[in-house]
C-alpha cells in the first residue's frame, strides 16, 4: 500500500515561485514543509477522507459526548466500542464531537473497564479552502528559503527528508509569532480524546 504524504501546496506552486526545482524536489520540499506546518497544531490540516482512529478511553470519559481528535469533522461513517458496531450517536459536526446517551464506556453486556472508540470519519480542510490560506503561505514560505539555497536544496536527494524537516522546523522555530498563529489557527482543540498509538 503506497501512502501520500500530506501537502498544503502543490508542487506546482512551488515551481512558480522557484522555476528552476524539479517537481521531485518541490513535491519533497512541499511534504517536509507540510509535516513542519501541522506539528505545532497537533493535528492534520489538509483533508483526509474516511480516516480511522482509535481513541483510549479511561473513567474520566464516561459521559455521553467524545470530542474527536483531529478537526474540522465534516463526515463520520462508522463507530465501533471496542468490536461492537453502534449506530445510537448523533455527530455535531460543528464541534467536532460525537454525542450517545448510554456513554462511551461499552455496550450493554460488555464489562465496564476502560474502553476503544474506533471512529472512521472525514477531517481537515479540502485543498481550495480558504481556511488552509496561512498554512499554505507558511509552506510556501519554508520551501522558498530551503529552494532558493543554492548549494544546499537544489541537490537534496529525496533520502535527505531528515535533513530538510531539521531545517524548516529551525526556520518555524525562529518565528514564534507565525508559529502561535498557526496553532491558533489550526490547533487540537482541549479536552479531545487521546489516540491509541500502535
Amino acid at each position: 500500500m503506497c501512502v501520500v504524504a500530506d501537502k498544503l501546496a502543490s508542487a506546482g506552486d512551488l515551481q512558480t515561485l522557484i522555476p528552476t526545482l524539479s517537481t521531485e524536489l518541490a513535491t519533497l520540499l512541499v511534504e517536509c514543509a507540510t509535516a513542519v506546518v501541522q506539528e505545532p497544531c497537533g493535528q492534520r490540516i489538509v483533508e483526509v477522507v474516511d480516516d480511522v482512529q482509535v481513541l483510549d478511553l479511561d473513567e474520566y470519559d464516561s459521559g455521553p459526548w467524545l470530542a474527536l481528535p483531529e478537526r474540522p469533522v465534516t463526515a463520520v461513517s462508522a463507530v465501533l466500542i471496542g468490536s461492537t458496531a453502534v449506530t445510537d450517536y448523533r455527530v455535531q459536526l460543528r464541534r467536532g464531537r460525537l454525542w450517545r446517551r448510554a456513554g462511551w464506556r461499552g455496550v450493554v453486556g460488555c464489562d465496564d473497564g476502560p474502553s476503544t472508540v474506533t471512529v472512521t470519519y472525514t477531517h481537515g480542510y479540502p485543498a481550495n479552502h480558504q481556511r488552509i490560506q496561512l498554512a499554505r503561505k507558511a509552506v510556501l514560505g519554508l520551501c522558498r528559503s530551503a529552494g532558493n539555497n543554492p548549494a544546499g536544496a537544489t541537490q537534496i536527494r529525496v533520502d535527505d527528508y531528515a535533513e530538510v524537516y531539521d531545517a524548516m522546523t529551525a526556520r518555524l522555530e525562529a518565528s514564534p509569532a507565525l508559529k502561535e498563529s498557526l496553532r491558533h489557527q489550526y490547533g487540537r482543540p482541549p479536552g479531545s480524546a487521546r489516540l491509541v498509538r500502535p
